[in-house]
């Protein structure tokens, strides 16, 4: 501390929920977006969201992505790199100083809100969500700073629509929706040239040629290669910014920034990545093929965080090089998320047509199958989603999806149903929020009872593959137990909740563990319970 004799004048910050790095493997993060009282609060801040590790001076060693290009941004914009830094939330009271002018907030989820965390809430009886509860720790931790060294809170991020119109209340001055590259260098200027900044901002979509290279690794080893989306979902955000492809040689010099750090393995953001080089939702077989060669050529493996059906359809030979390219194989599956969101081609046609281009809407449940099967043989075990709830579903539609998920029932994925959200900065935006228990119906809950028994059984035949990407040797421990009891748990639940669903979810919301005391207490109550069940079964 001695060795810093002033301030940073901007920080850049996130939430624990961000500000981690999952134990070295991305999808424990999901994990976050359960109620906080289901999980003990040493196994949230020990594994799945531990502290990253920083220099002497405080800078994060390695930082959320969305941090890094801010960081660049305010670089390129004129400050200096002892000007900026970016401080994970348990080091911010060491670093803050009565000459730091701006703490910049990274927002993903503050209000558990998104559709992930808001699902799990439901279905688990509601509380908190992690990833709400690690936000309000950040706002309670910034307010006590601002109220001593008088600093300006500027937030923005994917889930700035969270805290549209009640941001004040947490403490922030100015809330940014939109990209922030060019919008936020611009803001802290002003606040060190002493102009009132208070407000909501749009920072819109930035030029690719305006959109910095980042200068340090980032968590995960994340490089975006697109942004936006052609296809147009009215539930979606993305789709509302310009769709553009990064070029490829801002791409390699993320690459080698992060490889510098001792990444291997790239995580490459995007919403579709098959969509690389596209004008619009044809498949540009040619730039996705040298975009998948020279990352090979620098001797690094990659994943597509998304991709599409459609852009599967049109590629299987692109399907079949990117396995090749980075060695997957049913020892090491490729694990894409992709929106499948209905087997209704008439909630397609409504909400979502851009999904079937260059298809047709009735073509939808075709084409997942198609795709599966495309996937399935180049070892891409992909992580379906579905859309629960949209406003005008009908009975009829959940029976389509019904009829899809048996299709699908021999296929290696998971398939989730996630409850309908009007999503800020979306079309449907302005439609109302939709409780669980008021819209479920028989055949609601048949869709869930089916996705439900499908995960599970294709949990345990995936579960060891998985847990032997945590590069930690006790996290992967932690988490083999973690997840081994988790399957275990619900497949002996499962008779329960076909018999009375709304019964399992009300005891669950009872359920809290996140203390010590009351883990202990849960501990004991759920063995007495087996050994009442071992009695039993012995007489």
């Amino acid at each position: 501390m001695e060795d810093l004799e002033e301030g940073y004048t901007v920080i850049l910050t996130s939430d624990r929920a961000t500000m981690t790095d999952y134990s070295g493997v991305d999808f424990i993060g999901f994990i976050l977006c359960l109620p906080y009282r289901l999980l003990p609060k040493p196994l949230i801040y020990k594994f799945i969201a531990p502290p990253i590790k920083t220099d002497r001076r405080g800078k994060a060693l390695i930082a959320p992505y969305p941090l890094r290009k801010l960081e660049a941004a305010l670089i390129s914009e004129g400050f200096s790199r002892e000007e900026v830094a970016i401080i994970p939330p348990e080091r911010l009271h060491e670093f803050v100083r009565a000459d730091t002018k701006v703490i910049g907030i990274h927002v993903l989820d503050p209000l558990g809100k998104a559709p992930v965390p808001y699902t799990l809430r439901s279905y688990f009886g509601g509380g908190d969500s992690c990833t709400k509860l690690l936000f309000l720790r950040l706002i309670d931790k910034l307010r006590k700073l601002k109220e001593r060294f008088r600093f300006k809170l500027i937030a923005g991020g994917p889930g700035s629509w969270q805290l549209k119109e009640e941001y004040r209340r947490y403490g922030i001055d100015c809330l940014v929706h939109g990209e922030g590259e060019l919008l936020f260098p611009e803001l802290c200027r002003k606040v060190i040239e002493g102009e009132d900044i208070g407000g909501e901002y749009d920072g819109g979509s930035a030029p690719v040629d305006r959109i910095p290279n980042i200068l340090g690794p980032s968590r995960s080893s994340l490089v975006q290669i697109t942004r936006g989306c052609p296809r147009r979902c009215a539930f979606c955000n993305p789709t509302m910014f310009d769709f553009r492809s990064i070029p490829l040689e801002n791409i390699f010099r993320e690459i080698e920034v992060n490889k510098r750090a001792g990444f291997s393995h790239i995580g490459l953001v995007t919403e579709d990545g098959f969509a690389y080089g596209a004008k619009g939702i044809e498949v540009n077989k040619q730039a996705v093929s040298t975009l998948i060669r020279s990352i090979k050529d620098m001797e690094v493996t990659a994943g597509f965080c998304h991709v599409s059906i459609s852009s599967i359809l049109q590629a299987p030979d692109i399907v079949k090089e990117y396995s090749e390219s980075f060695g997957y194989d049913r020892d090491n599956p490729y694990l894409p998320q992709i929106g499948v969101e209905t087997g209704s081609p008439r909630l397609i046609a409504r909400y979502m047509a851009g999904k079937s281009r260059p298809w047709t809407p009735k073509d939808w449940p075709w084409m997942v199958l198609e795709a599966t099967q495309i996937a399935n043989d180049n070892a891409w075990y992909p992580c379906y989603t579905l859309i629960v709830g949209l406003p005008s579903e009908e009975e009829e539609d959940i029976i389509k999806t019904l009829e899809l998920i048996d299709e699908l029932r021999d296929s290696k994925c998971w398939i989730f149903p996630l409850l309908f959200i009007p999503m800020g900065r979306s079309i449907m935006e302005r439609e109302s929020w939709r409780i669980m228990w008021e819209i479920f119906k028989e055949a609601h809950w048949e869709l869930l009872t089916r996705c439900l028994e499908h995960n599970l059984k294709f949990s345990q035949e995936i579960i060891d593959k998985m847990m032997s990407k945590i590069p930690n040797p006790i996290a992967r421990k932690v988490f083999e137990r973690f997840f081994k009891y988790s399957i275990s748990s619900l497949w002996d639940l499962l008779p329960s909740f076909k018999k009375n669903p709304m019964k399992l979810i009300k005891d669950a919301s009872r359920l809290d563990v996140y203390s010590e005391a009351n883990f202990l207490k849960e501990l004991i109550h759920f063995a007495v319970l087996r050994m009442k069940e071992k009695i039993i079964i012995h007489r």
